[in-house]
C-alpha cells in the first residue's frame, strides 16, 4: 500500500552500500521503520530529529516500509549548526530512542515534539530547555507526579509526589527552591521566574532520577556528561 506520512527521524543505520534503515516517529502510525534505497547515492540530508514528509510503500505483513521519496517538511538552520543546539538535539534523540520504540500514534505527542524542535531552533536560552522538555515529555507519556500541597516543600522522585516533610525519604529533595523549580517544569508559572544557574543543573539531575525510577532501562549517562561540561559550565 502506498502512503504519505509526516515523521521525525530518530536514527539511521547502514543497510547496504547505498541504502539505510530509518526509524521515525510518525504522525499517523507512531514508531515506524523504513528502508530508504539508494539514500547514500542520492546524498540526501538525514538529520536526526529532522521533520520529513515521506512517500512510501508497505506490505501489510511487513514491519519495514520502503521509502520512495523523502523531503524536509521544515528546514531549520541553527538546530544542526550551533554547538549548544546540536548537543540538545543529541539529548532529545537519546530520550526518544529509549522511549518511543513501542509507542503507537499520538498526535498530541507528535505535535509537542515538533513544536519543541521549532522552539529550540528559535530560542536563545538553551540552558532553560532540557528541564522543561523532559518534564513535559514525561507528563505526555503518563508519568506526571502527584501534587499533594499547594506550597510543596519536598519532592520524592521515587514515589513521584510533591508534598511536605511528611513524605520525606532517602529519595526526596528537600531544598525548597529546587522543589519549586522542579514543580514549575511540570506546571509552568504564568510569570517568568528566574532561577540561579546551579538550580537548572540540579533540577535536570533530579528529573533524570525521576525518569529512571519510572521508565525501565532509562539512562542518559553519556549524554549528561557532555551536557554538564558544555551547557552548565
Amino acid at each position: 500500500m502506498k502512503s504519505k506520512e509526516l515523521g521525525i527521524l530518530l536514527d539511521k543505520r547502514a543497510y547496504s552500500e547505498s541504502s539505510v534503515i530509518l526509524h521515525f516517529y510518525t504522525l499517523e502510525q507512531g514508531f515506524q521503520a523504513f528502508i530508504f534505497k539508494g539514500a547514500l547515492k542520492k546524498k540526501k540530508a538525514l538529520n536526526q530529529l529532522g521533520l520529513y514528509e515521506m512517500s512510501y510503500f508497505k506490505r501489510p505483513e511487513s514491519d519495514l516500509g520502503i521509502i520512495n521519496q523523502l523531503d524536509f517538511a521544515w528546514t531549520p538552520q541553527a538546530l544542526f549548526e550551533k554547538p549548544q543546539k546540536v548537543l540538545l538535539v543529541f539529548f532529545i534523540t537519546d530520550i526518544l530512542q529509549q522511549t518511543l520504540r513501542h509507542q503507537g500514534p499520538d498526535k498530541k505527542l507528535f505535535y509537542f515534539l515538533r513544536d519543541q524542535l521549532i522552539a529550540l531552533e528559535t530560542s536563545g536560552h538553551e540552558k532553560l530547555f532540557p528541564t522543561y522538555f523532559l518534564a513535559q515529555y514525561l507528563m505526555l507519556l503518563g508519568y506526571a507526579p502527584l501534587d499533594q500541597e499547594l506550597n510543596s516543600t519536598v519532592f520524592d522522585y521515587q514515589k513521584g509526589v510533591f508534598g511536605t516533610h511528611d513524605i520525606s525519604s532517602l529519595a526526596s529533595i528537600q531544598n525548597p527552591e529546587l522543589v519549586a523549580f522542579i514543580k514549575a517544569q511540570f506546571w509552568p508559572q504564568t510569570s517568568n521566574l528566574t532561577w540561579p544557574s546551579h538550580i537548572y543543573k540540579e533540577g535536570l539531575n533530579v528529573l533524570i532520577k525521576y525518569a529512571q525510577q519510572h521508565i525501565v532501562g532509562f539512562n542518559l549517562g553519556q549524554t549528561m556528561e557532555i551536557l554538564h561540561d558544555t551547557l552548565y559550565d
